[in-house]
């Protein structure tokens, strides 16, 4: 059976939910050092990134229970975060997320993401993301090798 979502923007009363995908996600990333709780996650969702981006999260269709799965948190260009909870992982969410993205209007769209995250640099690398900087991560708080993506619209073609 096909998994089928829905995207709408997040609201504030999202917070929990938002975070009860971000906290699991996260913690599939073995490589990096855990630095904070699942509480301290749900505090920066609801104090930071729901009130500094623009947050669309991945529901399922209500007749399969509905629920957020995914979110995608983008400020102008920048897309902040992008996580979809374990459970669902590889069945569309994310893309449908990132898709919406795009459709937006943006001329283009950047984001970070760890080297080590292979499975995360491939789904971007797929849908037309170009690694455009490495670093040390000696700017990022985890202190990990990171990676900057960009995305951008091609020119319309002209007669």
């Amino acid at each position: 059976m096909e998994v089928r979502f829905r995207c709408r923007l997040a609201t504030a009363s999202d917070a929990g939910d938002i975070a009860s995908v971000f906290s699991p996600s996260f913690r599939l990333l073995t490589f990096l050092p855990m630095l904070h709780t699942a509480e301290q996650d749900r505090w920066f969702i609801e104090n930071v990134i729901l009130k500094e981006c623009e947050v669309v999260v991945a529901e399922r269709d209500a007749e399969l229970d509905g629920g957020i799965v995914a979110f995608l948190a983008r400020d102008g260009e920048d897309i902040r975060m992008l996580y979809t909870h374990p459970d669902v992982v590889g069945s569309g969410a994310g893309s449908l997320l990132l898709e919406a993205a795009k459709a937006s209007g943006v001329a283009a769209l950047e984001l970070w993401c760890f080297q080590a995250n292979i499975r995360a640099r491939k789904f971007y690398e797929e849908r037309g993301f170009r690694a455009v900087r490495f670093t040390d991560g000696a700017d990022n708080e985890e202190k990990m090798p990171d990676v900057r993506y960009r995305w951008q619209r091609m020119p319309a073609a002209t007669e």
